[in-house]
């Protein structure tokens, strides 16, 4: 019987390896353009291990990666990194070309200064979690892939292949972040990246703008006009949209009843969840739920 609050009753990693017999014993998983196919994961998911993706061909337009509730378009080149925690959607089938590793901590587990993932912003909240590279650096990527597939059973040699893929990764987010830019460009990215984060830390104790705008010390009209020009909503959607996705999340991947899921939230009372739930999805969370 799982705990009312167990938020692992669906783990995609756990998932993912299942579906694809693949070793239980190695906290590491690989796909690729043909792992998704029949897994039908099409709701909203926290995830609970790292992951590093690599996009080789163009996505289809109505492919869209949302993280939190901010939305992707892949494009061919585009390397994404999601980290524990966070809440995700494929909102459609993504059949590209890729290759993506998925690994728990567990992986580096005899390595030394294993604690090097906790320096990796794009993993986490606020993050950069997809940045496009250049064709030399996909061509050094899926060669370090190649190399992992081809010894994908050694269990000795994996860790220290996926580090040289996150040391990879990391070396081309900071030639990203030291590109040259505009200042006004520079600190609307800024204030993005830290709203960002300050929503996924504060949205079940704060979901108005004004709380958000004060803490960047800038006006809530400002805030949601760096978020129009960033990410194509203002504030207030995007707060509402965080909070959706977290709340699909747990109608989904767990037994938590619609009166604890609320209070998860911050809401007052189920009644004012139901209302904001519906408002935003068209039914109700029961029925979110059972569908």
């Amino acid at each position: 019987m799982q705990k009312k609050f167990n938020l692992k009753s669906f783990n995609l990693f756990e998932f993912l390896k299942h579906q694809n017999a693949h070793s239980p014993s190695l906290p590491f998983f690989l796909a690729d353009s043909h792992t998704y196919r029949n897994a039908h994961v099409n709701f909203p998911f926290r995830t609970f291990s790292y992951g590093l993706g690599v996009t080789y061909t163009g996505v289809s337009k109505d492919d869209i990666f949302r993280i939190g509730s901010t939305d992707y378009n892949l494009k061919a080149g585009s390397l994404t990194t999601v980290g524990p925690g966070l809440v995700c959607q494929w909102t459609g089938n993504y059949m590209a070309e890729h290759d993506t590793v998925y690994f728990t901590d567990e992986l580096f587990a005899g390595m030394q200064g294993k604690l090097f993932l906790q320096s990796m912003t794009f993993f986490f909240h606020g993050g950069n979690h997809v940045i496009q590279l250049t064709a030399e650096q996909v061509k050094k990527m899926k060669s370090a892939f190649a190399l992992l597939k081809a010894l994908k059973d050694e269990k000795e040699a994996i860790p220290g292949i996926v580090h040289t893929i996150l040391m990879l990764a990391n070396t081309y987010h900071s030639i990203q972040n030291h590109k040259p830019k505009s200042a006004g460009v520079s600190r609307r990215e800024e204030i993005t990246q830290k709203f960002r984060k300050l929503v996924a830390q504060d949205f079940s104790r704060h979901k108005e703008v004004a709380y958000y705008a004060t803490s960047l010390n800038i006006t809530p009209k400002y805030l949601s006009e760096v978020l129009q020009a960033e990410l194509g909503k203002s504030a207030k959607t995007f707060i509402d949209e965080f909070v959706m996705m977290e709340a699909k999340s747990l109608l989904k991947q767990t037994t938590m009843s619609i009166q604890e899921i609320c209070h998860w939230l911050g809401f007052d009372d189920a009644s004012h969840f139901t209302k904001f739930f519906r408002k935003l999805v068209k039914i109700t969370p029961s029925e979110y739920r059972k569908g």
